[in-house]
């Protein structure tokens, strides 16, 4: 995409090139922001962590001071939604990272036995 700029009195143009946020570096990114890392939920960590949701993803490692782990987030904790994006697996979740990554805060919707939360993280 080529664009023409004024700049010092004089019409410049210039090449634009965009390209899509790498799904891979969706993880990282997510540490970054929120301090957590997540995985699919599975039976397995369903009965380690007496989770009742059934989609989501659930929290495995929370960075310490972190602003969820200050408030009190922990591991076993579901992500069920990021703003109005619902998460039903990991893939969600880096995707809506994704999405979300240029944004001032989100809304997490937190599941904790059989109670959720909204909570507003500033990124």
């Amino acid at each position: 995409m080529q664009a023409n700029l004024w700049r010092n009195g004089k019409i410049q143009t210039v090449v634009i090139e965009t390209k899509v946020y790498p799904l891979e570096l969706a993880e990282e990114l997510a540490f970054r922001l929120l301090g957590i890392r997540v995985e699919d939920l599975t039976k397995k960590k369903r009965k380690v962590y007496r989770i009742y949701a059934r989609d989501g993803v659930v929290i495995l490692k929370i960075k310490p001071n972190s602003y969820l782990d200050r408030i009190g987030a922990k591991s076993g904790d579901v992500i069920r939604q990021i703003d109005d994006y619902t998460i039903q697996t990991k893939e969600d979740f880096k995707k809506a990272v994704i999405k979300s990554r240029r944004k001032n805060s989100v809304v997490l919707l937190l599941q904790r036995g059989e109670q959720g939360y909204y909570i507003t993280v500033t990124l």
